[in-house]
């Protein structure tokens, strides 16, 4: 169910989902555990039901470890590097991230099969990176650090998660579900906003923008405007993206120079088509 539209401030912040700010770095959550038998199947139902995607921040001591927020799709991302080296101290098991074991797993996972046979959102090689945070050292026997990673997958239209063994450099589990939609990643939610205003539904966001802001131009780089997106799965109350849920499809929120949002809630991207699509 989609937010009320209002005019003509436009839609109000929601109580979102599945907030992802416009922003390259996010706090990381730590995620619970299921029972120790059948440990990575638990890390994947409990990620899954959150849908909830999470990036590291390095510390100010690791302040050098920056591609730990840089999109998979990135030049400069881990999953492209050459070579990524082990931290030269591996965390213990129950601690918070740090920026150059992050880089270290996700170059890890881009080793693996099922990443290059992914599509990212751009329909390039290689899985959609979303997320990564400790895998709960309770799941694990033998004291390991262990961090997950999720993925998209815009191939098959599935998240897939990865449990890489930090202490000794192996995946150790890689899995795949479907219907399941974690909250979008800077680069989805751009794409999606270039999507949005490229459409033929884009000209009354468009009028509005130029109403709020004196006649200015709205463009996919309007630096007035701070984006803010979360996942949508359709539900018996909404109409006209019933596919979303199954295909990876995102809600988006405009805010215009810190105070009206654009009315943009009666519109969603669905990005395993690229098409945007209008509900009700």
């Amino acid at each position: 169910m989609t937010e009320q539209q209002l005019t003509p401030q436009g839609d109000p912040p929601p109580p979102s989902r599945h907030p992802s700010r416009w922003a390259r770095l996010l706090t990381p959550r730590t995620l619970g555990m299921g029972s120790a038998v059948a440990a990575a199947a638990a890390v994947v139902a409990l990620v899954f039901a959150t849908q909830t995607a999470v990036q590291a921040t390095s510390s100010p001591e690791s302040t050098a470890s920056t591609p730990i927020a840089a999109d998979s799709s990135d030049e400069d991302a881990p999953e492209k590097a050459a070579d990524v080296p082990k931290p030269v101290t591996v965390a213990a098991a129950y601690d918070g991230l740090t920026g150059a074991e992050v880089e270290y797993v996700r170059f890890l996972g881009a080793q693996d099969a099922a990443f290059a046979a992914g599509r990212d959102v751009f329909g390039e090689p290689g899985l959609q990176f979303l997320s990564t945070d400790v895998a709960d050292p309770q799941a694990y026997a033998d004291g390991h650090r262990r961090l997950l990673s999720l993925y998209y997958d815009y191939a098959t239209n599935e998240t897939v998660s990865m449990i890489v063994d930090v202490t000794t450099g192996a995946v150790e589990a890689v899995e795949r579900a479907s219907g399941t939609q974690p909250a979008p990643t800077d680069a989805e939610t751009s794409l999606a906003w270039e999507l949005l205003l490229d459409s033929d539904t884009a000209q009354p966001v468009v009028d509005e923008f130029a109403a709020l802001t004196g006649g200015s131009v709205l463009t996919p780089a309007s630096a007035e405007v701070l984006l803010t997106a979360h996942s949508f799965t359709t539900d018996a109350g909404s109409f006209g993206a019933e596919s979303c849920g199954v295909d990876r499809c995102v809600q988006l929120l405009a805010q215009v120079d810190g105070g009206a949002f654009l009315t943009t809630s009666t519109y969603v991207v669905n990005l395993s088509t690229r098409a945007v699509l209008s509900i009700s």
